[in-house]
C-alpha cells in the first residue's frame, strides 16, 4: 500500500542516491520535489523522472545552495506554496577529504557541517507545520561511524571549525543529524536515519575528485554499495504504511545510536546550538 497524501521532497537528487529515489517514486505515482543547486543541476534528474513516472507521478524542481541558509529557507517557502508535505529525505552530503582546513559558508558557519546537519535542520523545520499527520523525516546516516565509538560532539564547537579536520567535520555532522532525528521523534515527527554503507559514487562525479582521491576510491568500487539498493531503501522509509523511526540498518532493523546520540538532554542542546547557528547567534 502506497500512501499519496502530499509531497515527497528529496536533497541531492541531481546524482546518486537521491536522483534513484526520485525516479523510484515518480514510477510509483508519487510527486517528487527535488532540491539541487540549480535548475541546470535538476535537468538530468527531472528528464529521468518525467520518463519513468506512472499512476499521475511527477517532478518538480526547487533550486538551493544548502551551504546558503537563505537559499534553504526561500526553497522551504517554495515548497511550501506547492502544498502539503508527507516526506522529506535530507539526501545531500558533502565529505571534503581533499580539504586541509575549514571553509565558511556567507552564514559564518563551516561547510561540511552546513550543508550536511544545518540545512537540513533549517529545512525540516520551516515546512514542519506543512508536514501531513507527523510527516516523515528521513536523514543520511553513516556506517562510517560504527569505527569511531570514541566520538562525540563539542557543543562548544558543534561545527568543528576551531579543531578541524575532513573526518571530524563529516562525521560529528552526521552525530548532529541523529541527534536531530531522536529529537524530531520527541517533538511529534516521524523521523529516521539510515545508516548507509559505503556507496558506489556514479563515474561522472567521481570523475571530479582530485586524482589522488580517485585513485584511493578504486578499491572501494568493488565492494561499495549499489546506490539503487540504497534508494530502494529510501522508497521503503517514504511508502511504508507504517513509519519506520530510529537509527536503522539497511534492513530497516534498529541499530545501536552512536555517541550518546540519543540522549533526551543532547538532542535538545543539539537543537538549539543548531538555531543559533542557523541564525547567526553563536
Amino acid at each position: 500500500m502506497v500512501l499519496h497524501d502530499g509531497t515527497i521532497v528529496i536533497t541531492g537528487a541531481a546524482t546518486g542516491i537521491g536522483r534513484r529515489a526520485a525516479v523510484q517514486l515518480t514510477r510509483r505515482g508519487r510527486h517528487v520535489i527535488v532540491v539541487t543547486r540549480s535548475d541546470d543541476r535538476a535537468t538530468g534528474v527531472v528528464e529521468a523522472a518525467t520518463s519513468e513516472a506512472r499512476d499521475g507521478g511527477r517532478i518538480t524542481s526547487v533550486p538551493a545552495d544548502l551551504a546558503d541558509l537563505g537559499q534553504v529557507r526561500r526553497a522551504a517557502a517554495q515548497i511550501a506554496d506547492l502544498g502539503p508535505v508527507h516526506a522529506i529525505v535530507n539526501n545531500a552530503a558533502i565529505l571534503a577529504i581533499a580539504r586541509r582546513r575549514p571553509r565558511l559558508t556567507v552564514d559564518g558557519v563551516e561547510e561540511v557541517f552546513a550543508v550536511n546537519h544545518v540545512a537540513p535542520f533549517v529545512l525540516t523545520t520551516a515546512l514542519r507545520t506543512h508536514l501531513t499527520g507527523r510527516g516523515r523525516a528521513i536523514l543520511a546516516g553513516s556506517k562510517g561511524l560504527v569505527v569511531l565509538p570514541w566520538l562525540r560532539l563539542d557543543l562548544d564547537d558543534l561545527d568543528s571549525s576551531r579543531r578541524w579536520s575532513p573526518v571530524r567535520a563529516y562525521y560529528r555532522s552526521k552525530l548532529a543529524q541523529l541527534a536531530f532525528a531522536a529529537e524530531l521523534c520527541r517533538r511529534g515527527v516521524d523521523a529516521s536515519v539510515l545508516r548507509i554503507p559505503s556507496v558506489r559514487v556514479d563515474h561522472e562525479r567521481l570523475a571530479a575528485y582530485p586524482r589522488l582521491v580517485r585513485l584511493a576510491y578504486q578499491p572501494k568500487l568493488r565492494v561499495a554499495a549499489d546506490p539503487t539498493v540504497v534508494a530502494a531503501r529510501y522508497v521503503d522509509l517514504v511508502t511504508a504504511t507504517r513509519a519506520v523511526t530510529g537509527h536503522v540498518d539497511m534492513r530497516l532493523r534498529p541499530v545501536r545510536w552512536p555517541g550518546g546520540t540519543h540522549d533526551a538532554r543532547l538532542g535538545a542542546q543539539v537543537w538549539s546550538a543548531t538555531e543559533a547557528l542557523a541564525t547567526g547567534r553563536s
